[in-house]
């Protein structure tokens, strides 16, 4: 008769050991995360330019936008208004103080991995865009840091300005890229493809030939002007597809000031605007590997399944032994 009453306690204490972890972490007290900017203020070196790290800009007066017949759309479409070619944007030094090297177009060369520390300032003229190419490894952990000014004013004093900020792949940049030379180009058909795309979620935007995200859809910080964040990779980034086969991917920090489209993105700001970057990289002692996650999952699923079947069996069990008389 004790065994049969034990054996009802077992399975109740079963079910307890399985809900334990679940009520200490719902009753847990969350650990405050340190803010990523806390790390930005300390050994921060001048950036090792075309080593580790590259610059590149978008600028409206030298995009290519002569893809067409000149005579064939001066005549059909623009009879309201004076037909405009890309020779007629011409560079203004102040509103677009970028150095020409920064938008000639260059074949992108390999950089080295970035293992330490950096800061650098951009100028980032009006009606335009700055990049920061870095080429990221899972060793370390790496912590972004930008702040944005304005030129002076009168009294001399920096002028607060609002800007967008963007974190984004080799792919995803290549179509950034093209995105800005379509809504620079004189034939003005972008503007309505523009406003469609608006308010599209960031999943929806990779599977539109117009549309592009930024990494992870989640590191896109609009209308700012400064900001901190994280990334931490699990491995190396490379995309994949049925023709190129493998091809590495590196990482472009994204200055954006100009109307992108996006429905919460900052306006021109009809100047030029600057920002200060900071890039830590901390080492990291432990790298789970990739199919860590999906073996959680997997453990997780299987005990949900498979202890409450045990405590089933043990509990229909128990009335069957013999009782002795």
């Amino acid at each position: 008769m004790g065994e049969v009453q034990v054996r009802p306690v077992k399975a109740t204490l079963g079910v307890w050991l399985f809900l334990a972890p679940c009520l200490v972490a719902f009753l847990a007290v969350p650990v405050a995360a340190a803010p990523a900017s806390e790390a930005c203020g300390s050994d921060l070196q001048e950036a090792d330019w075309n080593k580790t790290v590259d610059r590149a800009a978008l600028v409206p007066w030298n995009v290519y936008i002569e893809p067409y017949d000149d005579v064939y759309y001066e005549d059909v479409y623009y009879e309201d208004e004076p037909y405009r070619s890309s020779e007629d944007t011409q560079r203004n030094s102040t509103l677009h103080p970028e150095e020409d090297w920064m938008v000639s177009w260059r074949y992108p060369q390999p950089l080295a991995p970035m293992r330490t520390s950096m800061q650098a300032t951009m100028a980032v003229g009006n009606d335009s865009a700055g990049a920061y190419r870095f080429n990221l490894s899972a060793e370390h952990r790496m912590t972004f840091c930008v702040t944005f000014y304005g030129a002076l004013d009168e009294n001399g004093n920096r002028a607060p300005v609002e800007a967008d900020v963007y974190l984004m792949t080799t792919k995803q940049y290549q179509r950034y890229e093209q995105a800005y030379s379509n809504a620079h180009s004189s034939y003005g058909w972008w503007d309505d493809i523009d406003d469609l795309l608006a308010d599209r979620a960031p999943e929806l935007r990779r599977y539109d030939p117009m549309g592009w995200t930024t990494y992870r859809d989640v590191h896109a910080y609009e209308a700012v002007n400064e900001v901190s964040f994280s990334l931490s990779l699990d491995k190396a980034e490379v995309s994949r597809s049925l023709f190129s086969g493998e091809e590495w991917e590196d990482f472009y920090l994204v200055i954006d000031a100009w109307d992108n489209g996006h429905g919460g993105d900052a306006t021109t700001p009809n100047s030029a605007l600057y920002a200060d970057v900071a890039a830590v990289a901390t080492p990291r002692s432990f790298v789970m590997p990739p199919a860590s996650v999906a073996l959680v999952l997997i453990v997780l699923l299987g005990g949900m399944v498979a202890v409450p079947a045990v405590i089933q069996h043990r509990y229909s069990n128990a009335g069957l032994s013999e009782v002795e008389s």
